[in-house]
C-alpha cells in the first residue's frame, strides 16, 4: 500500500473543466447567467470563465464544430509530482497554459476509456474576490440568536465560487478498469460506493490528502446506459449557500433554461444540488453545503435507487 501511494500522482486541488461548444455565443450567455464571470477571452475561439475563489479560471469554453467534453484538470502537489506524471505511459508532452489567464504548464493523461485528465503546475492564483455574501444566522424553534436583524436577498445569478467535481461514464464490464486506473494513477481515494445487487456500479472518490479533509468527491464514475456513448456525466460548481442557490435557480428558470433536476438534497455527499442543461445539452450543477472526508472517514456501501440519490427534492429524472 505504501508503494502504491508513493507511485500515484499526488493531487492538490481541482482546477478547471474544458468544454467544446458548437455555439460559443449561446454557451457564453448561459455560463454568465449560471454565475460565472469572464476572466479572459479570445473572441470566437476560447473563453476562460472564473469564479470568485482563488483559481484564475474554472471553466474553459472552446469553439468547435461539434460539442464535446475536453476533460478536467487538477493542480498537482509539486513540481516533482508534475515531472513524475510525465513518465506515465501515454502522457502528452508539456504544453503551456494561456499566459494571460494564469499561465503554468499542463500535461494530459488519457484513461483506458478515452477520458482526458489534465494535470497542471505553476499557474498563478488570484486573490479571492470579496463578495460580501452574508453567513446567515438561523433562528431555530428553541434558539433564536437573530434579534432585530433581517434576512434580505437579491434576485439574480448564483455567483460561482469554484469548480468542485465531475463524473464520467463507463461501459458494461469496465468498472474495475476505471476504478484501478483512477485510484492507482492519481491520489484519488474512495468515499462511497453504490451497488446494484452485489455489483458496484457508481463510485465517488475524493482527493486523498491523508488526515487533511477534502471534498466528499472530486470525481465519480457511473455506468453508461446501453448503446449510450461514453461522456461526461456532469460538472459541479460550488455556491455560497442554499438561499443563493435557490435564487440562482429562480433566475435560470426566468431566463427559460432547461432544468435537469433540483433543487434537492443528496444523500452521499449531502450537497444541496441543482442541475441544469446548458445550450449544448451538457449537465452542470450548482451545489452547496457538501461533506468533507479524510482517510479515516468510513466508506458507505449503499444499494442503487432513488433513496441513494436524494433525501428530498423532485423525483429523480431518467438521465440519472
Amino acid at each position: 500500500m505504501a508503494n502504491l501511494k508513493q507511485s500515484r500522482i499526488q493531487l492538490l486541488k481541482t482546477a478547471f473543466v474544458v468544454y467544446n461548444h458548437e455555439n460559443l455565443d449561446k454557451a457564453k450567455e448561459f455560463l454568465l447567467d449560471f454565475g460565472l464571470d469572464v476572466a479572459f477571452e479570445k473572441p470566437g475561439e476560447e473563453i476562460y470563465f472564473k469564479g470568485y475563489g482563488s483559481e484564475p479560471y474554472v471553466y474553459v469554453a472552446c469553439k468547435a464544430e461539434k460539442s464535446s467534453f475536453g476533460g478536467a484538470a487538477y493542480v498537482v502537489d509539486s513540481l516533482a509530482e508534475f515531472e513524475k506524471a510525465l513518465k506515465i505511459p501515454g502522457a502528452s508532452a508539456v504544453t503551456q497554459l494561456e499566459p494571460r489567464a494564469g499561465g503554468g504548464q499542463q500535461i494530459t493523461l488519457t484513461d483506458p476509456l478515452g477520458h482526458n485528465v489534465h494535470l497542471i503546475w505553476g499557474w498563478q492564483e488570484k486573490e479571492p474576490e470579496t463578495m460580501r455574501l452574508e453567513k446567515l444566522v438561523i433562528n431555530y424553534e428553541d434558539e433564536k440568536p437573530r434579534k432585530g436583524r433581517f434576512q434580505r436577498f437579491h434576485p439574480g445569478p448564483a455567483p460561482v465560487h469554484r469548480w468542485g467535481h465531475y463524473g464520467v461514464t463507463y461501459p458494461e464490464g469496465q468498472y474495475q478498469t476505471i476504478y484501478d486506473w483512477y485510484t492507482q494513477t492519481l491520489s484519488l481515494a474512495v468515499s462511497d460506493i453504490v451497488y446494484k445487487g452485489d455489483n458496484p456500479t457508481t463510485c465517488f472518490l475524493h482527493i486523498d490528502r491523508g488526515v487533511e479533509y477534502t471534498d466528499h468527491h472530486a470525481f465519480f464514475f457511473k455506468k453508461a446506459k446501453p448503446k449510450e456513448p461514453l461522456d461526461v456525466a456532469h460538472a459541479a460548481f460550488e455556491v455560497h449557500d442554499f438561499d443563493i442557490q435557490q435564487l440562482g435557480h429562480n433566475f435560470l428558470t426566468s431566463k427559460g433554461y432547461k432544468i435537469c433536476w433540483g433543487v434537492g438534497r443528496h444523500v452521499l455527499g449531502s450537497q444541496v444540488f441543482d442541475y441544469w442543461f446548458d445550450p449544448s445539452r451538457f449537465i452542470v450543477e450548482h451545489y452547496a453545503d457538501g461533506d468533507l472526508v479524510n482517510q479515516d472517514t468510513p466508506i458507505a456501501n449503499v444499494q442503487a435507487g432513488p433513496q441513494a440519490l436524494s433525501i428530498w427534492g423532485p423525483p429523480v429524472p431518467k438521465v440519472f
